[in-house]
């Protein structure tokens, strides 16, 4: 097997993956989740949970240095974006597994009403990036309704 086909099976390979991850795409689209962005060629795999002061997201980007992670808030939305860049030792090399995943990615995550936004830390270490999301108290919003007679 020369490394000349080994690329091309690669190529056809990772066709593949983006034929059958814009159908899978389409099918989230039409059930109106956006996890998905047209600009992520993977997803880091991530765990989110609640403490009783705080959210927390953990996601592993292994790879992933700290300049090339940008973390937005906007309307109670939280969107993590990336690259992973793939570093090749040598100059003239052809690949012969490539397992790894490697390009931009972007994820977001609807946060809920009573997260304190000034509060919001992260840090990455060893390829895992936690997000500390604090819960503040917010007092609930009361709407007196009137109730009219129809005649």
């Amino acid at each position: 097997m020369g490394s000349k086909y080994s690329s091309d099976i690669l190529i056809q390979i990772q066709g593949m993956k983006e034929r059958a991850d814009n159908i899978i795409e389409k099918a989230f689209e039409r059930f109106g989740y956006r996890e998905y962005s047209p600009m992520s060629t993977w997803q880091p795999t991530t765990d989110v949970y609640e403490t009783e002061n705080s959210y927390i997201i953990q996601m592993e980007i292994p790879g992933v240095d700290r300049e090339d992670v940008d973390i937005e808030l906007k309307d109670n939305k939280l969107m993590v974006c990336g690259e992973k860049r793939l570093i090749k030792e040598a100059s003239n090399c052809s690949y012969l597994i490539l397992e790894r995943s490697y390009g931009p990615f972007a994820r977001s995550f609807s946060l809920p009403q009573d997260i304190d936004k000034d509060g919001i830390r992260a840090s990455l270490n060893m390829g895992l990036l936690i997000i500390r999301i604090p819960k503040k108290d917010i007092e609930p919003e009361e709407v007196k309704i009137s109730i009219q007679v129809d005649d």
